[in-house]
């Protein structure tokens, strides 16, 4: 008989375990129950992070966050402390887990594209003189704007075209995206010629749409942050075969972890695509990451003295 623990014990280790790992915990852990909780790091409300905990047998269960594809498992006291039979019935509560939790989440990610088609239709032209237009230079492209909201809307779709969610852009530059809404191997549609040579993935629209006013002969896909950029450039490989696939990563290199040019290293290698990096001028600041940041730089002058 293995060591008995309280539902308090089980409880608080759970949690620890939580906030290690995603640095947020739900209020109440409803036990065998799918939980839902906010990402810390996203808007309020987002109930990004999920939690199920099982306490029939052996206390394990497991947790994750769909916004960052993070996943794990618990067990109390650790795998070794379960028998054979106690592991075989978890991995078989973890499989029907996984398939529920795949059913919820398709489920409202239909209902979140629904909103965005019906949000997308009501959209206008954006207004010329937007904040955001203006500090980060560029032409509006396929951004829209909701009547009555500050902020700039984009559309994200999947490589047939489909409209799955939307993003919204503040005009001090604050992004938000529709909640319950798909985002794995979407992209902003920054510039889709009918036939391009060239498919440039990159992590924001701006960036994007810098890359798009140098080259505009070619296929533009904006992934929204750096852990999209596989998903999104392994849809574009198998929709577009016969297209130089190109990884237009950020370079956070005033960062410990430089994660821009980490993910888009992975995804260049999984898929065979080019990377390419911001190249920065010796007198260029730490504070620029992204293609749009150089070419706003050099466009000041700032490439021309240290």
């Amino acid at each position: 008989m293995g060591k008995l623990f309280t539902p308090v014990q089980v409880v608080d280790a759970f949690k620890a375990a939580m906030i290690k790992a995603l640095g947020a915990v739900p209020d109440t852990v409803e036990l065998a129950q799918i939980t839902r909780f906010d990402d810390p790091k996203a808007a309020k409300g987002n109930k990004a992070c999920y939690c199920q905990l099982f306490t029939d047998g052996h206390p394990a269960g497991y947790f994750g966050n769909w916004r960052t594809g993070h996943y794990e498992t618990w067990v109390m006291g650790g795998y070794s402390t379960m028998s054979a039979t106690e592991r075989h019935h978890f991995r078989q509560k973890i499989e029907q887990a996984k398939a529920d939790r795949e059913r919820q989440r398709e489920k409202q990610q239909r209902s979140a594209q629904a909103r965005a088609v019906s949000l997308w239709a009501r959209r206008l032209p954006p207004n010329p003189q937007h904040p955001y237009l203006a500090e980060k230079q560029v032409l509006p492209g396929v951004a829209c704007q909701m009547p009555a909201s500050p902020c700039l809307l984009f559309p994200l779709q999947d490589t047939e075209g489909q409209l799955w969610s939307l993003q919204f852009i503040a005009p001090d530059g604050g992004k938000k995206f529709l909640s319950g809404g798909r985002k794995k191997g979407c992209f902003i549609p920054v510039q889709m010629p009918d036939t391009a040579s060239n498919t440039m993935i990159c992590e924001g629209w701006a960036t994007g749409q810098t890359l798009a006013e140098f080259y505009p002969e070619s296929r533009v896909l904006a992934a929204l942050d750096a852990g999209n950029l596989l998903p999104v450039a392994k849809a574009a490989r198998q929709k577009w075969p016969e297209s130089r696939l190109l990884i237009c990563g950020d370079d956070d290199r005033q960062k410990e972890i430089n994660t821009g040019a980490t993910k888009a290293r992975e995804a260049s290698i999984e898929t065979g695509a080019q990377l390419a990096l911001p190249q920065w001028p010796d007198n260029a600041p730490d504070s620029l990451t992204d293609f749009n940041d150089l070419a706003n730089w050099m466009k000041s002058g700032g490439g021309h003295g240290s």
